[in-house]
């Protein structure tokens, strides 16, 4: 078992190493990092485990400074660098939430030379607790975008093949995330439903998805049409067929480049999670339950399609006349029904 010993003075220093333009591993200097890192990939996703080591690189890189200088101060110099990089509140305040857990952790293991979260102190009385301690900066409430029928017309036009039309219908339709749906593999279509085993979502969350007829379709043409026989070592539905990555399970980020290019082409500015975003508000607009949109998308908590709700006030109309539609007050107010006379 490695020895947690502190290497005074000397500058965080975090190496990722990547495979087929997949993290594979991450080694730093740190003993108190790699525990960390280990103890992330062991109760959280694969996904959470590279995001953590690559925002924790970007942090230690930024400042140059030993994990025990880390303070406050070092925090919010963090936050000007990348505010000037002209990076969003969302992205500083994700990375923050990564080097807070990071210190959470620290401060469990040896909370005598950690005794201080510096991104948010640690409350030990709740009727006290006070959200301004925190470093994280203050964002409006998100409203999820969505992408207009007509230019997901225009887009889908301009798509030259069927595996990236496959890959768009599921992470519009089945409401995939970029990372779930690259990651599908052969042993997890069950076709006689037309379902997906989805293994490694968020929170380690692995949940059952569903593929409408045309999405099925389309992977079929893709399947039969241009994956065939080709490649048959790999166990990734979505493989690359062009440039060094040639053969090899497609990576997100080239995914997201091809959303670029095409998206650019017809004048539009589009990323990955858009399509999640659209089929989401397109499920809670049709009327479908929360809990089995919650369940299908990987969602936990109650109030995570709070944002979704927001998005119409028609939602809010027909919902408050389904609701009323048990209550008869014409009776008691002696009231004539509705189109009644006066």
């Amino acid at each position: 078992m490695t020895s947690l010993t502190l290497m005074v003075d000397q500058p965080i220093q975090i190496a990722l190493e990547y495979q087929q333009s997949t993290m594979i591993a991450v080694t730093t200097n740190s003993p108190y990092i790699d525990h960390f890192l280990r103890k992330v990939k062991m109760s959280q996703s694969i996904h959470t485990w590279i995001n953590y080591a690559h925002d924790l690189k970007v942090f230690f890189t930024t400042l140059g400074l030993p994990l025990e200088r880390i303070d406050r101060q070092s925090c919010l110099s963090f936050m000007e660098d990348q505010d000037r990089a002209g990076l969003s509140s969302l992205t500083i305040n994700r990375r923050l939430a990564a080097v807070s857990s990071l210190f959470t952790e620290l401060n469990l293991l040896d909370p005598v030379r950690f005794p201080h979260n510096p991104v948010a102190p640690l409350q030990r009385n709740r009727e006290t607790r006070k959200r301004s301690r925190s470093l994280y900066r203050r964002q409006p409430d998100r409203v999820p975008d969505i992408i207009a029928e007509d230019s997901l017309q225009a887009f889908f036009a301009v798509l030259p093949t069927w595996r990236d039309r496959t890959l768009i219908l599921l992470m519009w339709i089945s409401c995939l995330r970029i990372s779930e749906a690259v990651a599908i593999r052969f042993e997890d279509i069950e076709c006689s439903h037309r379902s997906l085993h989805i293994r490694h979502g968020k929170g380690n969350l692995e949940r059952i998805v569903y593929m409408d007829r045309y999405t099925f379709a389309a992977l079929n043409k893709y399947l039969d049409e241009e994956r065939g026989s080709l490649y048959p070592e790999i166990d990734e539905i979505f493989v690359a067929f062009k440039g060094q990555a040639r053969g090899r399970p497609l990576s997100v980020n080239a995914l997201q480049h091809a959303i670029d290019y095409y998206a650019a082409k017809v004048g539009l500015s589009l990323h990955a999670h858009l399509f999640r975003h659209t089929g989401i508000t397109q499920l809670v607009l049709q009327g479908m339950s929360e809990s089995a949109i919650r369940k299908l998308v990987g969602h936990r908590h109650a109030d995570s399609l709070l944002p979704y709700l927001h998005l119409s006030d028609t939602y809010v109309a027909t919902e408050f006349e389904k609701a009323q539609a048990v209550f008869s007050p014409t009776t008691l107010l002696q009231l004539p029904p509705p189109g009644g006379n006066r």
